[in-house]
């Protein structure tokens, strides 16, 4: 992917070849969207915003045209631009602008957050509304197959989906920022974003918030609801800074990196390695573990 990387950074018409052409690509092979968003948060970080923006433009053209071809319906085409797109490049910008990983996290929170407050705005019971559409789309399908399911499952899951639709967005628009930054190191400033993705510590302010919608969460005993999943957005805040002191650690102790890779695979396995990560994260906002172990 580096090849890529360093072959759009060659000029303006390398940069549109490689996003046009991921991008087209990414409608038949969904992963490969990960390649184009990371080529708009290059251009925009190494260029400029508005050089990005362009990119951005020509990954929207090459969306909308080849979904158009093949299925004949831009729907989908437009759900990739607002679901990784369009927040990549918002996102990229604020990195620009602030080089601070941190407030680039804290930035992709906000949004979210306002999408999730809109949403709830104008869906008054969200599970109901997922579980209608489960109905609708894929229970036909699953019926037709003969696929046994358990609907009390599929109601609980319901409750939930929100949440992980939030959580999803935000780990995948700030994990393609990041693939983004360590290209742009990789090809002008080595060594320079293990040096920032290190020091990732976001701000008490964002902490004592965090604090505050969980408590309210256990004290309303929600497993639904704006606070309830809100709840899961700060989790996965605090888990890139869990995951931030993890490489700090390993990099400072000059550990295996074994450990490392038992920790993605956890957070793969068990989902409950993510609240693990994210209480170490929030603890760090005071404790400052990494400051405390690199002095000993």
């Amino acid at each position: 992917m580096l090849g890529i990387a360093n072959y759009s950074m060659k000029g303006p018409k390398q940069a549109a070849i490689a996003v046009v052409l991921s991008s087209a690509l990414s409608v038949i092979l969904a992963p490969i969207g990960l390649i184009t968003g990371g080529l708009i948060a290059l251009v925009t970080l190494r260029v400029s915003s508005i050089e990005g923006f362009k990119s951005l433009a020509l990954a929207v053209v090459a969306q909308l045209a080849v979904t158009m071809m093949i299925t004949g319906n831009a729907l989908p085409a437009f759900i990739a631009i607002m679901e990784f797109l369009l927040p990549v490049w918002v996102l990229s910008v604020v990195l620009r602008e602030t080089q601070s990983f941190a407030k680039t996290l804290q930035a992709a929170l906000i949004f979210i957050a306002i999408g999730l407050a809109l949403f709830h705005l104008s869906v008054s019971d969200t599970a109901a509304y997922w579980l209608a559409l489960y109905n609708e789309t894929i229970a036909p399908v699953l019926a037709e197959a003969k696929v046994e399911y358990d609907l009390e499952l599929i109601t609980q899951l319901a409750n939930m989906v929100t949440m992980l639709i939030a959580v999803f967005a935000l780990v995948l628009w700030f994990s393609i920022v990041l693939i983004g930054r360590w290209w742009q190191s990789q090809l002008y400033a080595p060594g320079q974003f293990r040096k920032d993705f290190y020091e990732l510590r976001v701000s008490s302010q964002t902490a004592y918030a965090g604090i505050a919608i969980s408590i309210a969460s256990l004290a309303l005993g929600q497993t639904n609801g704006l606070i309830y999943d809100l709840t899961g957005l700060f989790i996965a805040v605090f888990m890139f800074q869990g995951l931030a002191i993890a490489h700090a650690t390993v990099d400072q102790k000059q550990a295996s990196v074994g450990w490392l890779v038992g920790i993605y695979i956890l957070l793969f396995i068990f989902p409950q390695t993510m609240l693990i990560l994210a209480t170490l994260g929030l603890i760090d906002t005071w404790m400052d573990f990494r400051r405390r172990w690199d002095s000993e």
